[in-house]
């Protein structure tokens, strides 16, 4: 009896449960014992590689193999599975003989079949291993010849050892071959790799340890064996170590791999699992289940088979609405059916909503889908009888048709665009297909305005992640053939997706992108880029409004970056007349998902100002442009986070927390508009007295906003909702040090003021919701309170202050928290103890105090005291 192999192969990392199950269905086929055993597991898993561990097992034990590798190909050929393991199991003259002394048939299928009984009784007695890898790429003929072949062997020693990545009873059932009696079936599953294991194959593969960065590739591939067999050969064609360049084009082999593999895997699956698919690439998962299922024909029975069989091929995420794996996939599901299969399910995806020839401007209203917080608005606004149509007026249906004509590459190109606006609302994911599809495959001197423009509408849908590295790819392909004058526009945009996103990009480097801009577009980007660290607001002005002068010259995305620099930096009037100018603009060019952009900008802004009430207003302009459904994943947290935080400011707190549960329903991405959602949803848990939580909240908050080096209060003010939960919690000081730190950010960016009132407003809204708040009580700022110890210390802060009455001589060059600090030096108190007074850390108190010295004139300590006394002394 031979034992297992001591050598696994490196495909077969991690799989060695599985190998030694196989060998006791090995050992007990020794012992004439049989046994039905299928392996299982998502694209990649490595199926085929342990049947063909186990067939050398069987082979080496002297045992009799009959193997049949099924395939795409041999799918259509009749009795083909059956003829491969007929082949393995007998010599050619044996075969020979064999169709000779069964005689004439009516039919030539009738001789395989013939054939195989007569093998069968041949065989009886003798352990035989029947081996049959992709079980669902064989033809109808072998499936049900296989079962009746199965079954009867049983009355011997069998094991029947099949592969598929969905279950064999769907498969068995799509071929009409279920079996007359059950059989007990051992089912097999291959699990994803760990990040151990998947690192062990790649250096395995290459011979060689490899860095960490690696596993970026591995997280693509779903930790695929197969795959990683891919990203290995990536490595060894490089020939080079590994940097950060090499680092995209591992995953863009992991990428091509994969998708390969799952169209294969494709081919084979039964039609209701087909139809699932292409549906849920067209709809997308704004659909919900019933919707999907109508939209792919299937009943409920049906259709729960089809989400099994894909969530088991791993085509389906393992979430609990059905949603690709991969959101590209999509492209590739699509692209592999025919025009008039593509058109039929899209004209379908529209009749769900309503009339196929609705025009494409009132999509939004067929839809109906708008959250609560909408509809209170909708009677009554004026916008909504007057919103603009196309110019073309055209269905989707015909823009569809308009493709199939002969047209220049460049009108193909705008008519793409045309589409992907229309399926902005209806199908968003196949529009960000056509707009990837514009920037991929039509990139050429005559159609880069086009691309620009799929590049800033992909970009607006809020999948930076997609944008960012289509743009990088794009980017890299056009220097050899765009001047660089036009590519800045292009490099603005993929500065703005990186800094939605972080990462690197998954397919080239990302373009280089200059300090010293010199377009509009990258001025608008760059104001951002400052506004968010709050570092130089007088830049940040300068740049923005530069960008904003020459609208014309940049996408709406970068002028909606510029427009939310100037709010951030307390040119709220122009802020807001530049977003209501880039909604009007977007809307006349059908650009749906930047008017929405903007509109939530809007309606963030208003937040701020305390006006829950026009909050609501635009967030009802900005749903109407792209109802909620058609938000992607990765922008939808700051639609739900606005609409939280504007009901609170209205006072209606079981709505929000109405909206909080929402939006639990729908898939979140990672990116940092997920922050703005953990904030909100951070006030719903103060308000609910839930101080433990609400601080949980907040501190990731901050430490994905400290990861982005998004430094602004003005932005999300954290810190001052994490000092009211430090303060139920019973830390005091720490809630005073998270109010110094944050009151320190913002007049350092010079918007203090402002920000005092953003912070009132934050903790009176509170405040009225029942949540204790001491320090807005009285409207004071506690950061700005320095609580003196002494008589000398407050007529200390008197003299420091005299400015603001007027009875100083001249202006006091300190800041507020220079003043503080100076005060108490006066009152005679240590670095420490002042430290201790304010909440600060000591080295905080010496840099203020150098600040000081410097400000004055004055050099040390002493020097200082005495400056101070003179004054008061003038005073």
């Amino acid at each position: 009896m031979t034992a297992t192999p001591a050598f696994v192969p490196a495909q077969l990392v991690g799989r060695q449960a599985v190998l030694d199950t196989l060998d006791g269905f090995v050992r007990r086929l020794e012992g004439g014992v049989s046994d039905i055993a299928v392996v299982t597991g998502p694209v990649g898993s490595g199926r085929s590689a342990v049947l063909e561990w186990a067939v050398d097992r069987a082979r080496a034990s002297g045992l009799v193999v009959g193997v049949a590798r099924c395939s795409p190909r041999e799918s259509q050929l009749p009795y083909g599975a059956i003829t491969q393991l007929l082949g393995t199991l007998c010599r050619p003259s044996r075969i020979g003989a064999l169709a000779s002394g069964i005689g004439p048939t009516s039919r030539p299928t009738d001789t395989v079949a013939r054939m195989c009984d007569t093998l069968l009784t041949l065989s009886a007695g003798r352990p035989v291993l029947l081996a049959v890898d992709d079980l669902h790429l064989a033809d109808a003929h072998s499936l049900r010849r296989l079962v009746d072949l199965i079954h009867r062997a049983r009355q011997g020693a069998v094991l029947a050892l099949v592969t598929s990545p969905v279950p064999v009873r769907q498969v068995l059932a799509a071929a009409g071959a279920q079996p007359a009696a059950p059989c007990p079936v051992h089912t097999l599953r291959l699990d994803a790799l760990t990040a151990a294991e998947a690192r062990g194959v790649v250096e395995a593969r290459v011979g060689h340890p490899v860095q960490g960065s690696v596993l970026t590739a591995a997280g693509v591939a779903g930790w695929s064996p197969a795959v990683l067999h891919a990203v290995a050969d990536r490595i060894t064609a490089l020939g080079r170590p590994l940097d950060t360049d090499a680092v995209p084009q591992l995953i863009a082999a992991a990428r091509t791999a994969w998708s390969t593999r799952a169209l294969t895997t494709l081919h084979g699956l039964p039609e209701n699992v087909v139809a699932l698919l292409r549906a849920t690439a067209v709809g997308g998962h704004q659909l919900e289940p019933a919707r999907l299922a109508a939209l792919a024909g299937l009943d409920a029975t049906a259709f729960a088979d089809a989400w099994d069989g894909l969530r088991a091929c791993g085509l389906f995420a393992d979430t609990d609405i059905p949603r690709l794996r991969h959101p590209w996939f999509a492209d590739d599901v699509l692209a592999g059916m025919t025009g008039p299969e593509r058109d039929r399910l899209h004209r379908r995806a529209t009749s769900l909503h309503g009339q196929e020839g609705a025009r494409v401007g009132t999509v939004a209203e067929l839809l109906g889908d708008v959250t609560s917080l909408v509809r209170s608005w909708t009677a009554s606004d004026p916008a909504a009888s007057s919103r603009p149509r196309h110019a073309a007026d055209l269905t989707t249906a015909s823009l569809r048709h308009s493709l199939g004509e002969p047209v220049t590459e460049a009108e193909r190109a705008r008519r793409l665009i045309r589409l992907a606006a229309a399926e902005a609302v209806t199908a968003p994911q196949a529009a960000d297909g056509r707009l990837r599809q514009v920037m991929l495959r039509h990139l050429s001197r005559e159609t880069w305005p086009d691309v620009l423009t799929a590049a800033d509408l992909l970009l607006s849908r809020g999948d930076a992640e997609t944008a960012r590295w289509v743009i990088a790819d794009v980017h890299q392909r056009a220097l050899t053939e765009i001047p660089d004058e036009e590519l800045r526009p292009l490099r603005a945009l993929g500065r703005l997706a990186h800094k939605e996103k972080g990462g690197l990009p998954l397919v080239a480097p990302p373009p280089i992108h200059s300090d010293r801009p010199g377009h509009p577009a990258q001025s608008a980007v760059l104001a951002w880029t400052l506004a968010t660290r709050g570092d130089d607001r007088a830049r940040v002005l300068e740049l923005a409004r530069t960008a904003l002068d020459e609208p014309e010259s940049a996408p709406f995305m970068c002028r909606i970056a510029a427009a939310r620099a100037l709010l951030c930096a307390d040119d709220v009037p122009a802020g807001l007349d530049r977003l209501d100018a880039v909604a009007s603009d977007a809307r006349r060019s059908d650009a749906l998902a930047a008017a929405a952009q903007a509109l939530l900008s809007r309606a963030e802004a208003q937040i701020r100002l305390g006006h829950g009430e026009e909050a609501l207003h635009e967030l009802t302009a900005a749903t109407r442009a792209l109802p909620p459904a058609s938000w992607h994943s990765l922008l939808a947290p700051r639609l739900a986070a606005a609409e939280i935080l504007a009901l609170i400011r209205c006072g209606r707190v079981e709505e929000a927390g109405h909206a909080s549960e929402r939006a639990r329903s729908r898939p979140e991405g990672h990116s940092v508009t997920t922050a703005f959602l953990l904030y909100a949803r951070a006030e719903l848990a103060l308000i609910d007295r839930d101080a433990a939580r609400a601080l949980l909240l907040l501190e990731e908050c901050g430490r994905m906003l400290r990861a982005k080096r998004w430094r602004n209060p003005m932005l999300i003010p954290w810190r001052s909702a994490a000092a009211v939960a430090h303060h139920h919690l019973g830390a005091p000081a720490t809630a005073d040090d998270l109010l110094v730190q944050e009151r320190d950010v913002a007049e350092r960016w010079g918007t203090l003021s402002a920000f005092t009132a953003v912070r009132a407003r934050t903790h009176e809204a509170l405040a009225r919701n029942g949540v204790e708040v001491p320090w807005a009580a009285a409207g004071t700022d506690r950061s700005a309170q320095p609580a003196p110890s002494s008589p000398s210390s407050r007529s200390a802060q008197d003299s420091l202050t005299a400015t603001a009455d007027g009875t100083a001589s001249e202006p006091d060059p300190l800041t507020p928290s220079e003043r503080d600090v100076a005060a108490l030096v006066l009152a005679g108190l240590a670095n420490r103890e002042i430290a201790r007074q304010l909440g600060l850390a000591t080295r905080t108190v010496e840099l203020r105090l150098t600040h000081t010295y410097r400000k004055l004139g004055v050099k040390g300590r002493a020097a200082l005291v005495a400056h101070l006394r003179a004054r008061q002394e003038d005073g």
